[in-house]
């Protein structure tokens, strides 16, 4: 039986006799670096085929013998310590003492595990060693081959007939068979030689998953039982691999031994068809020959048609199918029989009862053939599915209402494996954020990646305590990425359905809807909500100021209290006033008060390039908000330090009077969005509430003080009207009063040494006078009254200063301006400046009140309204007190805006009023 000789087998190791004389690898292990030294050299010098590698510790031994293919092993105990066993115990090498140690010295496996015992003491030893060394080799190659013929003589005495017997090395190269492999397995070459056992396995099973699987079961379980299936042209062969691993002495190869089972398989899977009937009596069975007639039928079958099954045996199929189903069957068959290799399918059809009614039954055909191959019948396993396709037909109206619920609803469906982390999206679910089905892997990392970083531990906390079953049913809200790049805001809802055995979760549906739109709205309405609550505190800290700021007496009690008031109401963490000081105009905090007042300096800074928020609403007059503090875009240079400080948003309120801007208000809050709408709205009507304290403030002082601030402006402009009129006619102009009569001014001037007719006619002429009359006048000297839109003591009012005189002579327009000790003379310079082109400060100096001004108690003039003093001063200008009178009371009415009338009803209440606070005081 057994094909090949034993000298044919072509392996290394296999043979080992006179390998000595060829090549020994031996590890000369000894702690005496002398003794090392001299056998090396001696084993070395004996033989020219004999390596020798010596080391002085055991991890050095282990470390050689496992990176050479070591023949043999010599060693000196003494010194070593412990030896380790898989040093010395190991069918790989022999093992020789080189020692004049005994047994009891040192460890007493060593000697047991040793080949053989040298002794170091003597003449002639290192010689005797390594001619002991050779003969050890020998022997314990000869051992090798003795066992490996034992092994194959066992083989030829159990061989049979259908079975092939093949020693493979571990990498599968054949070493030996008994009789040719290429033969005895199908689709091989049969006249080449076989050297590569699962190369040639490859060739012969199908390229297919099953067929790969088959190989790597063959090289992964080498002893294992292992059935395959060789596709033939004829017919398939089925192969059973046994394996039987060696022992190492026979050279560490595997016996395999391949058998043909292919009748055995065939028999089997008869047996295992007729096994399957049985198990499936349950079902219809039945039976039809090549005429397509019922030869046989079990109960089920024909229990389930309504009949016995003596009444259906002999009749022809079509009895018992729906109309139309006959052809259905038979195309069936026919599509088998044009199949090789397939014999057998299932069909749905409709069976027609005894009683007429109709059944959804499933077929399992499988053929017969007779034995010439021939097509002789078919067995038929019927099972009765009209429940089944009842259920499915509801299941799929059901589903398609539910898709039309969720298209309806715009809902996504995820189905996710807890346990594999398999996830499956549907079209909607990945249509919320921009993407198809095909773009996204069905895994949950996927969803991970999509989710936002800030939301991600939360719902994957919630997701966790649904998958340990803490919770029955998953809800959260969290963002996630669209395609676009875009945050989305999600309603996640889950629930798990399916566990298994171990009690873990394997099945868990939920939905995904769309909620930004939803959130915004929300979001809106807290935001509104916040608004409105804060509003009203700040229209509460409006109020109180109101009260508050009527006892200030001056700009820094103003100041403070403004900024003490604010913080104190929670509404703003820090808050200060700044105004512009020094040469460069900076911008300088004079009252601040909150806990955070160091940061001021890097708060207020500026690279020059761009303006901060204080700087911005000093300029534009303008409240200005910041609603994120850590948008770097919108709070530039300020940004870093706010944020650094916990701040959220920011303001700045400018302090305004009229065109005047005092100062500005910057406040500072811990909650974003703190200034948006209406709060800003009410932040600029407390601007302009402080900046009317702040102005009568200091008209308060400027009445009541007993210095005043003087300083004095000149401008040699020849487009100022006054100064190209005085310079047209040599004469002198000096502003006598104004008065304000909304919208516009009237600005009385007295002419000195011209002609008041011609210098009312030169000053109408300029674009900012409006009209010009003369009310008084003699040959050189007059009253001229012009009508302008604006004028110098009405914007210094707003700054809490007075015009004293604006005279034009010599070609100058001179102006002195009195106000309080700490006026804000920038204020003032910006007011002049606004109103006279080309005007520079020429002296500015403290001096003592020369007139006198009366008290409240004293002067009559505090029993007049403002309309009443404005009518009287204007009707004593205008001449109408003259005799005779140089304005009438239609004129004079005109010139106020107002009818006759009303004109006469103001002059009677402001005389009486006059006369009674004279006679009072009397």
């Amino acid at each position: 039986m057994i094909g090949n000789g034993l000298d044919d087998v072509a392996f290394a190791g296999a043979r080992r006799t006179g390998a000595a004389s060829r090549d020994i690898e031996v590890v000369y292990l000894d702690s005496d670096a002398t003794a090392r030294e001299q056998i090396h050299e001696v084993l070395a010098d004996h033989s020219a085929e004999m390596t020798v590698t010596s080391v002085a510790t055991t991890d050095a031994a282990l470390e050689a013998a496992a990176s050479t293919a070591v023949t043999c092993l010599v060693l000196d105990p003494t010194g070593l310590g412990d030896i380790p066993a898989p040093l010395v115990s190991n069918d790989r090498y022999p093992v020789v003492l080189y020692t004049d140690a005994t047994a009891p010295d040192s460890a007493a496996t060593v000697f047991d595990d040793a080949e053989t015992v040298v002794r170091k003491q003597g003449d002639g030893q290192p010689t005797f060693l390594a001619e002991k060394i050779v003969s050890v080799v020998s022997a314990s190659a000869d051992r090798t081959e003795s066992a490996l013929r034992d092994a194959l003589s066992g083989i030829e005495s159990r061989a049979e007939a259908n079975e092939i017997a093949v020693l493979l090395a571990d990498d599968g190269t054949v070493h030996w068979s008994s009789d040719s492999v290429s033969t005895f397995v199908d689709r091989l070459d049969d006249t080449r030689r076989v050297e590569g056992f699962y190369d040639a396995m490859a060739t012969a099973l199908p390229d297919t998953p099953g067929g790969r699987r088959q190989l790597q079961r063959l090289r992964d379980t080498p002893t294992e039982p292992v059935a395959v299936r060789v596709p033939g042209s004829d017919r398939d062969q089925y192969l059973l691999r046994h394996g039987h691993e060696l022992p190492d002495a026979a050279g560490g190869l595997t016996l395999v031994l391949l058998r043909d089972i292919t009748e055995t398989a065939r028999r089997d899977a008869r047996m295992a068809l007729l096994d399957l009937l049985v198990e499936q009596a349950q079902d219809g069975l039945y039976t039809l020959d090549e005429r397509g007639v019922i030869d046989f039928c079990n109960e089920s079958f024909a229990a389930n048609l309504g009949y016995e099954p003596d009444e259906l045996c002999g009749e022809h199929a079509s009895t018992v199918l729906a109309s139309g189903e006959l052809s259905k069957g038979q195309a069936t068959v026919e599509t088998l029989l044009e199949t090789p290799g397939q014999e057998s399918t299932t069909a749905d059809l409709t069976f027609c009862r005894k009683d007429g009614t109709e059944r959804e039954v499933s077929i399992n055909y499988t053929l017969i053939h007779d034995e010439a191959g021939n097509y002789s019948g078919l067995i038929g396993v019927a099972r009765d599915i009209t429940e089944r396709c009842n259920r499915e037909r509801e299941y799929q109206e059901m589903t398609e209402r539910l898709n039309l619920a969720l298209e309806g609803a715009e809902l996504g469906v995820w189905d996710w494996n807890p346990k594999t982390n398999d996830v499956t999206f549907d079209e909607r679910w990945t249509g919320m954020l921009g993407y198809t089905t095909d773009e996204l892997e069905p895994h949950y990392e996927t969803w991970a990646d999509l989710a936002h970083p800030d939301d991600l531990d939360r719902v994957e906390q919630a997701l966790a305590e649904l998958k340990s079953g803490e919770t029955d049913l998953y809800q959260s809200e969290f963002r996630m990425r669209t395609k676009d790049g875009e945050w989305r805001w999600i309603r996640d809802i889950g629930k798990v359905f399916e566990w298994n055995d171990d009690g873990e979760a394997i099945r868990a549906v939920g939905i995904h809807q769309d909620i930004t739109e939803e959130r915004k709205r929300q979001d809106a309405i807290e935001r509104q909500r916040d608004e409105l609550a804060t509003l009203n505190g700040v229209n509460m800290l409006i109020q109180d100021l109101i009260h508050a700021l009527g006892g200030a007496a001056t700009r820094h009690e103003t100041a403070e209290t403004v900024c003490e008031r604010i913080v104190e109401s929670d509404l703003c963490e820090l808050a200060w006033i700044g105004e512009r000081a020094g040469a460069d105009d900076r911008l300088v905090p004079k009252t601040v008060a909150g806990d955070n007042s160091d940061v001021l300096d890097e708060l207020i800074v500026s690279d020059g390039n761009d303006q901060v928020l204080c700087e911005t609403a000093l300029v534009t007059g303008a409240v200005q908000t910041i609603q994120d503090c850590g948008d770097p875009a919108e709070f530039k240079q300020c940004g870093a330090a706010a944020r650094e400080e916990g701040f959220k948003s920011a303001a700045a309120i400018p302090l305004v009077q009229g065109n005047t801007v005092h100062g500005v208000l910057c406040v500072y809050a811990d909650q974003p969005a703190a200034f948006g709408g209406r709060i800003a709205d009410s932040f600029a009507v407390l601007g302009k509430m402080v900046g009317y304290t702040l102005a009568a403030v200091q008209n308060r002082q400027l009445l009541s003080d007993d210095t005043t601030l003087e300083l004095t402006f000149e401008s040699e402009c020849p487009d100022i009207p006054l100064v190209s009129a005085a310079n047209a006619y040599g004469c002198r102009i000096e502003v006598v009063e104004s008065v304000d009569t909304e919208p516009t001014h009237l600005l009385y001037v007295s002419v000195d040494h011209g002609p008041p007719d011609a210098v009312s006619a030169h000053l109408c002429s300029h674009a900012e006078i409006l009209g010009s009359r003369v009310v008084r006048a003699d040959d050189a000297n007059g009253i001229i009254e012009l009508q302008v839109t604006e004028t110098v003591q009405s914007l210094l009012l707003d700054v809490g200063a007075r015009c004293r005189t604006v005279v034009a002579d010599d070609g100058a327009l001179s102006i002195t301006v009195e106000a309080s000790p700490d006026a804000d003379s920038r204020a003032i310079r910006d007011a002049v400046s606004d109103r006279v082109p080309e005007s520079t400060l020429t002296a500015k100096q403290e001096c003592d009140r020369t007139d006198d001004i009366l008290d409240v108690e004293t002067d009559p003039r505090n029993h007049l309204t403002d309309r009443q003093k404005e009518v009287l001063r204007t009707a004593f200008l205008t001449g109408y007190y003259a005799w005779p009178r140089d304005t009438n009371a239609e004129q004079l009415a005109e010139r106020l805006g107002i009818a006759s009338p009303t004109l006469h009803q103001h002059l009677r209440r402001a005389q009486r009023n006059l006369i009674d606070a004279v006679f009072d005081m009397q």
